[in-house]
């Protein structure tokens, strides 16, 4: 965020019901734009795994437990198998 370019960027890394099921199981991440109004829109079609879900080279965040959603989000990348 120090960078003016990423100013209205922001991280969303969450957990649903399908983490650690059909998702990985640190749960999955978003890249989002600030609203310009009090009301924000998520489309979760754009949830995405981060990288140690496909290697073991990577350190991901931890999803912290308030951002754990009690329902299924069927929607986004699912997976992958067997990590």
């Amino acid at each position: 965020m120090a960078m003016e370019e990423y100013q209205d960027h922001l991280f969303l890394p969450f957990m649903d019901k399908t983490t650690g099921v059909s998702t990985y199981g640190t749960g999955r991440f978003m890249d989002i734009t600030k609203p310009e109004g009090s009301t924000m829109v998520l489309d979760f079609n754009y949830a995405y795994n981060p990288y140690c879900a496909y290697t073991d080279g990577y350190s991901c965040p931890i999803t912290p437990q308030e951002n754990y959603i009690d329902i299924e989000v069927n929607a986004g990348i699912k997976g992958p198998e067997g990590h």
